[in-house]
């Protein structure tokens, strides 16, 4: 055998491996991103500080101000935060992202990152009002970050929420055991699988 045909053969081979292992790399991030394995990386167009505005005593539903009465939180309106950031000088740039948003007349672009299946229903009022459930509960500790997360800071499986209903089941049945009436009594966390999965 030829050194030329040695060497064709060696570059072959070397092509074949970095084109194998440069889709197994690619399948191997898709199916991270897929199924949440990763960080989505998601950067937001302003570095909200939840910190800073907690430790002003601020309660997470008066920006996500749909939790209590809707089936989503929402995020709060441009002019909402301007009602607080509008005046004055600053040396913030996120401040300055704010306003020039406002002065454009720009919702902030906020991206999601907390994201379930599709064919799963989470209502936060339910969750919020009636089981009386702190957000922490389900989206982790919010209330420690000085920036947005780029991903979710607790990952919601079906087992945990599950795992909730039960408890939230077994504390109404004490309850009722002791004829005491409580939130929790009202509304216990459903096992019938229809209620979450629509």
């Amino acid at each position: 055998m030829s050194i030329v045909t040695k060497t064709n053969e060696t570059m072959s081979r070397t092509v074949k491996t970095v084109l194998v292992a440069s889709v197994l790399v690619l399948v191997g991030v898709g199916l991270a991103g897929y199924f949440g394995w990763a960080d989505s990386g998601t950067q937001q167009p302003i570095a909200f500080p939840h910190k800073t505005h907690i430790a002003l005593g601020l309660a997470c539903t008066m920006c996500h101000q749909r939790a209590d009465r809707d089936s989503v939180a929402g995020r709060p309106p441009t002019a909402f935060c301007l009602g607080c950031h509008a005046a004055g000088e600053t040396k913030s740039e996120e401040i300055k992202k704010l306003r020039q948003y406002g002065e454009n007349g720009h919702e902030i672009p906020w991206k999601r990152v907390w994201r379930l299946p599709t064919h799963v229903f989470f209502p936060h009022q339910v969750h919020v009002t009636v089981a009386q459930l702190a957000c922490q509960t389900c989206h982790g500790a919010m209330e420690s970050l000085t920036r947005p997360p780029t991903g979710p800071l607790k990952e919601l499986t079906m087992d945990e929420c599950i795992s909730c209903h039960d408890r939230q089941r077994l504390a109404k049945r004490a309850h009722d055991k002791r004829g005491q009436t409580t939130k929790v009594a009202v509304g216990p966390g459903s096992a019938d699988c229809i209620v979450c999965h629509r």
